[in-house]
Protein backbone atom coordinates (compact mmCIF):
# COMPACT_ATOMS: atom_id res chain seq x y z
CA UNK A 1 0.00 0.00 0.00
CA UNK A 2 2.32 2.86 -1.25
CA UNK A 3 0.80 5.91 -2.64
CA UNK A 4 1.97 7.13 -5.97
CA UNK A 5 0.80 10.89 -5.62
CA UNK A 6 0.26 13.21 -2.63
CA UNK A 7 -1.93 16.19 -2.42
CA UNK A 8 -1.62 17.54 0.89
CA UNK A 9 -4.19 19.21 3.19
CA UNK A 10 -3.95 20.99 6.71
CA UNK A 11 -6.42 19.71 8.81
CA UNK A 12 -6.92 23.46 10.21
CA UNK A 13 -10.10 22.92 12.99
CA UNK A 14 -11.67 20.35 14.17
CA UNK A 15 -10.94 16.72 16.16
CA UNK A 16 -11.59 13.32 14.60
CA UNK A 17 -11.72 10.18 16.75
CA UNK A 18 -11.46 6.59 15.09
CA UNK A 19 -15.20 5.40 16.17
CA UNK A 20 -16.62 9.01 14.91
CA UNK A 21 -14.63 8.69 11.34
CA UNK A 22 -15.70 4.83 10.77
CA UNK A 23 -19.53 5.57 12.43
CA UNK A 24 -19.81 8.40 10.11
CA UNK A 25 -18.44 7.15 6.91
CA UNK A 26 -20.38 4.04 7.18
CA UNK A 27 -23.10 5.77 6.54
CA UNK A 28 -22.33 6.44 2.97
CA UNK A 29 -21.70 3.61 1.39
CA UNK A 30 -21.25 3.31 -2.37
CA UNK A 31 -24.48 2.18 -3.97
CA UNK A 32 -24.45 0.71 -7.20
CA UNK A 33 -25.96 3.29 -9.74
CA UNK A 34 -29.39 3.24 -10.21
CA UNK A 35 -31.09 2.33 -13.95
CA UNK A 36 -30.95 6.23 -15.08
CA UNK A 37 -27.91 7.03 -12.38
CA UNK A 38 -24.81 7.99 -14.38
CA UNK A 39 -22.83 7.64 -11.57
CA UNK A 40 -22.48 7.15 -7.58
CA UNK A 41 -20.19 7.82 -4.97
CA UNK A 42 -19.75 6.54 -1.63
CA UNK A 43 -17.34 5.73 0.77
CA UNK A 44 -15.94 1.89 0.06
CA UNK A 45 -13.62 -0.56 2.66
CA UNK A 46 -9.74 0.50 1.79
CA UNK A 47 -9.17 -3.29 2.63
CA UNK A 48 -10.99 -5.66 0.92
CA UNK A 49 -9.95 -8.21 3.83
CA UNK A 50 -11.94 -5.61 6.40
CA UNK A 51 -15.04 -4.99 6.82
CA UNK A 52 -14.14 -1.40 8.43
CA UNK A 53 -14.35 1.66 6.18
CA UNK A 54 -11.30 3.09 8.26
CA UNK A 55 -8.09 1.31 8.08
CA UNK A 56 -6.31 2.02 11.07
CA UNK A 57 -2.86 1.17 12.37
CA UNK A 58 -2.09 3.36 15.16
CA UNK A 59 -2.57 6.86 14.64
CA UNK A 60 -2.44 6.58 10.78
CA UNK A 61 -5.85 6.34 9.40
CA UNK A 62 -6.68 4.85 5.68
CA UNK A 63 -9.68 5.68 4.10
CA UNK A 64 -11.17 5.44 0.52
CA UNK A 65 -13.83 7.17 -1.92
CA UNK A 66 -15.10 4.60 -4.43
CA UNK A 67 -17.13 5.63 -7.35
CA UNK A 68 -19.09 3.98 -9.88
CA UNK A 69 -19.92 5.14 -13.64
CA UNK A 70 -21.80 4.33 -16.31
CA UNK A 71 -19.74 3.90 -19.64
CA UNK A 72 -22.08 5.17 -22.10
CA UNK A 73 -19.99 7.04 -24.56
CA UNK A 74 -21.39 10.06 -26.64
CA UNK A 75 -20.97 8.89 -29.52
CA UNK A 76 -23.13 5.93 -28.80
CA UNK A 77 -25.81 8.86 -27.89
CA UNK A 78 -25.09 10.82 -30.60
CA UNK A 79 -25.89 7.60 -33.28
CA UNK A 80 -29.25 6.61 -31.70
CA UNK A 81 -30.65 10.34 -31.04
CA UNK A 82 -29.33 10.88 -34.67
CA UNK A 83 -31.74 8.00 -36.50
CA UNK A 84 -34.62 9.08 -34.35
CA UNK A 85 -34.35 12.87 -35.31
CA UNK A 86 -34.34 11.50 -38.63
CA UNK A 87 -37.39 9.16 -38.51
CA UNK A 88 -38.90 12.60 -36.88
CA UNK A 89 -37.86 14.69 -39.77
CA UNK A 90 -39.59 12.24 -41.93
CA UNK A 91 -42.72 11.73 -39.89
CA UNK A 92 -43.59 15.52 -39.99
CA UNK A 93 -41.72 16.69 -43.23
CA UNK A 94 -39.13 19.18 -41.40
CA UNK A 95 -36.38 19.09 -39.26
CA UNK A 96 -36.86 18.78 -35.45
CA UNK A 97 -36.39 21.92 -33.80
CA UNK A 98 -33.08 22.79 -31.25
CA UNK A 99 -36.15 22.05 -28.37
CA UNK A 100 -37.04 18.53 -29.82
CA UNK A 101 -33.42 17.56 -30.47
CA UNK A 102 -32.03 18.15 -27.14
CA UNK A 103 -35.30 16.19 -25.89
CA UNK A 104 -34.37 13.14 -28.10
CA UNK A 105 -30.91 13.34 -26.91
CA UNK A 106 -32.11 13.13 -23.38
CA UNK A 107 -34.49 10.67 -23.91
CA UNK A 108 -32.21 8.30 -25.57
CA UNK A 109 -29.28 8.74 -22.72
CA UNK A 110 -32.33 7.54 -20.06
CA UNK A 111 -33.27 4.72 -22.38
CA UNK A 112 -29.18 3.98 -22.78
CA UNK A 113 -28.54 4.17 -19.47
CA UNK A 114 -29.93 0.67 -18.06
CA UNK A 115 -27.70 -1.26 -20.49
CA UNK A 116 -24.60 0.92 -20.31
CA UNK A 117 -21.57 -0.65 -18.18
CA UNK A 118 -20.24 0.62 -15.26
CA UNK A 119 -17.09 0.76 -14.01
CA UNK A 120 -15.57 1.06 -10.43
CA UNK A 121 -12.44 3.13 -8.80
CA UNK A 122 -11.40 4.47 -5.83
CA UNK A 123 -9.14 6.87 -4.52
CA UNK A 124 -7.55 6.69 -1.79
CA UNK A 125 -6.47 9.29 1.51
CA UNK A 126 -3.75 8.80 4.68
CA UNK A 127 -5.15 10.75 7.63
CA UNK A 128 -1.95 10.90 9.49
CA UNK A 129 -3.43 12.35 13.16
CA UNK A 130 -0.26 12.96 14.68
CA UNK A 131 0.64 16.24 11.91
CA UNK A 132 -2.93 17.23 11.23
CA UNK A 133 -2.66 16.12 7.65
CA UNK A 134 -5.26 14.46 4.77
CA UNK A 135 -3.00 13.20 2.05
CA UNK A 136 -5.03 12.11 -1.03
CA UNK A 137 -2.98 9.71 -4.00
CA UNK A 138 -4.32 11.36 -7.10
CA UNK A 139 -2.77 13.60 -9.88
CA UNK A 140 -6.34 15.39 -10.47
CA UNK A 141 -7.63 18.63 -8.84
CA UNK A 142 -11.34 17.45 -9.94
CA UNK A 143 -11.22 14.06 -8.16
CA UNK A 144 -9.00 16.05 -5.12
CA UNK A 145 -12.35 18.39 -5.27
CA UNK A 146 -14.91 15.08 -5.23
CA UNK A 147 -13.11 13.72 -2.40
CA UNK A 148 -13.04 16.68 -0.02
CA UNK A 149 -16.52 17.46 -0.48
CA UNK A 150 -17.89 14.23 -0.08
CA UNK A 151 -15.34 13.99 3.41
CA UNK A 152 -16.63 16.96 4.57
CA UNK A 153 -20.53 15.88 3.60
CA UNK A 154 -19.54 13.38 6.19
CA UNK A 155 -17.34 15.07 8.91
CA UNK A 156 -19.30 18.34 9.02
CA UNK A 157 -17.22 19.41 12.25
CA UNK A 158 -13.45 19.10 9.99
CA UNK A 159 -11.84 22.20 8.18
CA UNK A 160 -9.40 21.41 5.49
CA UNK A 161 -7.05 23.68 3.37
CA UNK A 162 -4.33 22.75 1.01
CA UNK A 163 -0.95 22.85 2.15
CA UNK A 164 0.70 26.09 1.60
CA UNK A 165 4.16 26.93 2.34
CA UNK A 166 6.15 30.26 2.88
CA UNK A 167 8.06 29.76 -0.06
CA UNK A 168 6.50 28.56 -3.71
CA UNK A 169 7.83 25.86 -4.67
CA UNK A 170 8.20 27.31 -7.94
CA UNK A 171 10.73 30.08 -6.30
CA UNK A 172 12.42 27.30 -4.38
CA UNK A 173 12.97 24.94 -7.25
CA UNK A 174 14.40 27.92 -9.44
CA UNK A 175 16.26 28.69 -6.83
CA UNK A 176 17.22 25.17 -6.49
CA UNK A 177 18.62 24.70 -10.28
CA UNK A 178 19.96 27.86 -9.85
CA UNK A 179 22.67 26.62 -7.27
CA UNK A 180 21.21 27.78 -4.04
CA UNK A 181 21.47 25.70 -1.22
CA UNK A 182 19.43 22.71 -1.24
CA UNK A 183 18.57 20.51 2.52
CA UNK A 184 21.10 17.67 2.32
CA UNK A 185 17.82 14.92 2.68
CA UNK A 186 16.68 16.13 -1.01
CA UNK A 187 19.18 15.51 -3.87
CA UNK A 188 18.22 16.67 -7.55
CA UNK A 189 17.40 14.47 -10.44
CA UNK A 190 17.60 14.40 -14.37
CA UNK A 191 14.30 15.61 -14.97
CA UNK A 192 12.59 19.03 -14.98
CA UNK A 193 10.51 21.59 -16.67
CA UNK A 194 10.82 25.01 -17.31
CA UNK A 195 8.48 27.54 -18.52
CA UNK A 196 8.42 31.16 -19.48
CA UNK A 197 6.35 33.56 -17.47
CA UNK A 198 5.28 35.12 -20.23
CA UNK A 199 1.48 34.64 -21.94
CA UNK A 200 2.93 32.55 -24.68
CA UNK A 201 4.15 29.98 -21.68
CA UNK A 202 7.14 28.77 -23.81
CA UNK A 203 8.00 25.25 -22.12
CA UNK A 204 11.74 23.51 -21.75
CA UNK A 205 11.23 19.83 -20.44
CA UNK A 206 14.31 17.32 -19.73
CA UNK A 207 14.15 13.92 -18.89
CA UNK A 208 17.02 11.35 -18.03
CA UNK A 209 19.52 14.62 -18.12
CA UNK A 210 21.86 15.97 -16.25
CA UNK A 211 20.58 19.27 -15.22
CA UNK A 212 23.67 21.82 -14.88
CA UNK A 213 23.52 24.72 -13.08
CA UNK A 214 25.30 26.88 -15.88
CA UNK A 215 22.78 25.60 -18.36
CA UNK A 216 19.58 26.24 -16.19
CA UNK A 217 20.52 29.84 -15.26
CA UNK A 218 20.84 30.49 -18.85
CA UNK A 219 16.79 29.50 -18.95
CA UNK A 220 16.12 30.99 -15.63
CA UNK A 221 18.18 34.46 -16.79
CA UNK A 222 15.91 34.93 -19.76
CA UNK A 223 12.49 34.44 -17.49
CA UNK A 224 11.45 31.39 -17.27
CA UNK A 225 11.53 29.13 -14.02
CA UNK A 226 11.17 25.80 -12.84
CA UNK A 227 7.50 24.37 -12.68
CA UNK A 228 8.61 20.74 -12.27
CA UNK A 229 12.06 19.07 -10.65
CA UNK A 230 12.54 15.68 -10.23
CA UNK A 231 14.10 14.86 -6.42
CA UNK A 232 14.96 12.07 -4.24
CA UNK A 233 14.87 12.04 -0.39
CA UNK A 234 17.23 10.29 1.32
CA UNK A 235 18.12 8.30 -1.00
CA UNK A 236 14.85 6.38 -0.30
CA UNK A 237 12.21 7.55 -2.22
CA UNK A 238 12.13 9.98 -5.65
CA UNK A 239 9.39 11.73 -6.59
CA UNK A 240 8.70 15.05 -8.86
CA UNK A 241 7.89 18.18 -7.03
CA UNK A 242 5.39 20.47 -9.40
CA UNK A 243 4.66 24.10 -8.54
CA UNK A 244 1.57 23.95 -7.00
CA UNK A 245 2.91 21.50 -4.10
CA UNK A 246 1.58 18.26 -5.65
CA UNK A 247 3.81 15.62 -4.81
CA UNK A 248 4.16 13.08 -8.05
CA UNK A 249 5.54 9.75 -9.37
CA UNK A 250 6.58 8.23 -5.88
CA UNK A 251 8.95 5.59 -6.44
CA UNK A 252 10.30 4.17 -3.24
CA UNK A 253 14.35 3.24 -3.86
CA UNK A 254 15.82 0.23 -2.31
CA UNK A 255 13.18 -0.06 0.86
CA UNK A 256 10.59 -2.73 -0.67
CA UNK A 257 11.92 -5.92 -0.49
CA UNK A 258 9.93 -8.89 -1.89
CA UNK A 259 8.48 -11.05 1.09
CA UNK A 260 6.68 -13.89 2.20
CA UNK A 261 4.41 -12.25 4.41
CA UNK A 262 0.25 -13.12 4.04
CA UNK A 263 -1.27 -10.43 1.82
CA UNK A 264 -3.01 -9.21 4.73
CA UNK A 265 0.53 -8.46 6.67
CA UNK A 266 2.32 -7.05 3.37
CA UNK A 267 -0.54 -4.93 3.03
CA UNK A 268 0.27 -3.67 6.54
CA UNK A 269 3.76 -3.61 6.77
CA UNK A 270 3.48 -1.41 3.60
CA UNK A 271 0.96 0.66 4.93
CA UNK A 272 3.04 1.11 8.50
CA UNK A 273 6.71 1.92 6.09
CA UNK A 274 4.80 4.48 3.74
CA UNK A 275 3.08 6.62 6.32
CA UNK A 276 6.39 6.56 8.09
CA UNK A 277 8.81 7.88 5.45
CA UNK A 278 6.05 9.64 3.95
CA UNK A 279 4.99 11.93 6.79
CA UNK A 280 8.79 12.84 7.44
CA UNK A 281 9.47 13.70 3.56
CA UNK A 282 6.69 15.74 3.58
CA UNK A 283 7.79 17.54 7.09
CA UNK A 284 11.33 17.90 5.10
CA UNK A 285 10.01 19.09 2.23
CA UNK A 286 7.92 21.63 4.36
CA UNK A 287 10.70 22.97 5.77
CA UNK A 288 13.18 23.36 2.55
CA UNK A 289 10.33 25.52 1.58
CA UNK A 290 10.58 28.29 4.21
CA UNK A 291 7.85 26.25 6.56
CA UNK A 292 3.96 26.33 6.25
CA UNK A 293 2.37 29.38 5.18
CA UNK A 294 -1.30 29.81 6.68
CA UNK A 295 -3.83 31.54 4.78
Amino acid sequence: MWFRNLLVYRITSGNITLNELEETISQFPLQTCMQTEMQSRGWVQPHEEHSNFVYALGQQWLIALGTEKKLLPTSIVNQHAKERITNMQHMQGYKPGKKQVRDIKEATLIELLPRAFAQRHKIFAWIDTVNNRLIIDTTSPNKADEFVEAFLKAMHSIALAPLETKISPATAMTQWLSGDDLSSVFTIDRDCELQSMSDEKATIRYTHHELSTEEASRHIRVGKRVIKLALTWQDKISFVLYDNLQIRRIAPQDILRESTESDEDLFASDFILMTAEASQLISDLIEALGGEGRS
